[in-house]
């Protein structure tokens, strides 16, 4: 349906939660309580009602803005019961907003700003704590309450954070050799290259391919080729001091498909090829590669092109070479 290929998980998300909210509002009209403010009550749900159906007519072009105050609604929603509320029900309607905000927080806003809001959210429950000791109307220790809340609060939020994380990686990343991926590659030889420039580094780019890994696939197997992919990457990685996937150490290393890598470093041509020549030597692998410097402001992809052809005059005749030590 055109519908749903016009959504997001962010614009399901955005939805959700006011929905959410709306059915308690909706269960709070029917069922009834002592107390309540059926005008109030009414408001708030033609609210959420609005707020629902919001990101589900804009969709794609839903902004994560928007969201925000949606957040900041909700919040002003929950503090109002929190202080002046005068039936238990709706205090703890209130405190189980907090997992949900905390799950939407980690899953689609940038780390610093959702813990600067969690931090916010924490301190506001520690406010009203003070303010109305007589949280929970005798239906429970009020400190108790609000904890748990705290707490799962948090749980939700790392959770959500540790698996958005998670799913980054593997979408950077090679599954075999842990190295990065072409989009990976793309994304952070941006990183690298930026934090060169402010340092007034250069930067310098190899493609590196093995000699005859077809000879090796057909000697020992497709389990002796990956095993060859796997420890050259471990080589290279240390050489170009890359930890994770930030970007923020000194290099790359990503597999560009087969046995064809590529490598990016804060460093001179002359001194990548030194180091190259050196890991080839003790390498119990044969592979050749090509050199070049990405020029200030230039897309990754000529430098890399301009390194490929270095590769090309570079590599043995394909045949002729041997992939284990000499």
């Amino acid at each position: 349906m055109r519908f749903l290929r016009w959504q997001t998980p962010f614009s399901y998300m955005s939805a959700a939660i006011p929905a959410l909210l709306a059915v308690v509002f909706v269960s709070d009209l029917i069922v009834g309580h002592q107390h309540m403010n059926r005008l109030m009550v009414t408001m708030w749900l033609v609210f959420y009602g609005v707020a629902t159906a919001l990101p589900l007519v804009l969709g794609r072009r839903y902004p994560l803005w928007a969201g925000v105050v949606m957040f900041a609604v909700i919040e002003t929603w929950s503090t109002y019961f929190l202080l002046f509320s005068s039936h238990a029900h709706a205090e703890i309607n209130a405190l189980l907003e907090l997992p949900f905000v905390a799950l939407y927080l980690g899953w689609f806003y940038p780390p610093v700003f959702g813990r600067v809001l969690m931090v916010i959210g924490v301190i506001r429950m520690l406010i009203i704590l003070m303010v109305n000791p007589d949280l929970g109307m005798g239906l429970a220790d009020p400190n108790v309450m609000v904890g748990y809340a705290i707490l799962i609060a948090i749980f939700c939020y790392v959770g959500a954070r540790t698996v958005q994380r998670q799913l980054h990686r593997e979408a950077r990343t090679d599954s075999l050799t842990g190295a990065l991926n072409r989009r990976g590659l793309g994304e952070l030889a941006t990183v690298v290259r930026n934090r060169a420039a402010r340092a007034g580094e250069p930067v310098a780019v190899a493609m590196i391919d093995f000699d005859d890994f077809k000879g090796l696939n057909d000697a020992g197997g497709h389990i002796a080729g990956d095993a060859a992919l796997i420890e050259s990457v471990e080589v290279w990685t240390v050489l170009v001091g890359m930890r994770g996937t930030s970007g923020r150490s000194g290099g790359l290393v990503a597999r560009l498909g087969g046995d064809e890598f590529a490598l990016v470093l804060r460093s001179g041509p002359s001194e990548l090829e030194q180091a190259l020549d050196s890991m080839r030597a003790a390498s119990q692998f044969a592979w050749s590669w090509g050199i070049a410097e990405a020029v200030p402001g230039e897309p990754l992809d000529i430098a890399l092109a301009r390194a490929d052809d270095e590769l090309l005059r570079a590599k043995p005749a394909r045949g002729k070479g041997s992939i284990t030590s000499r």
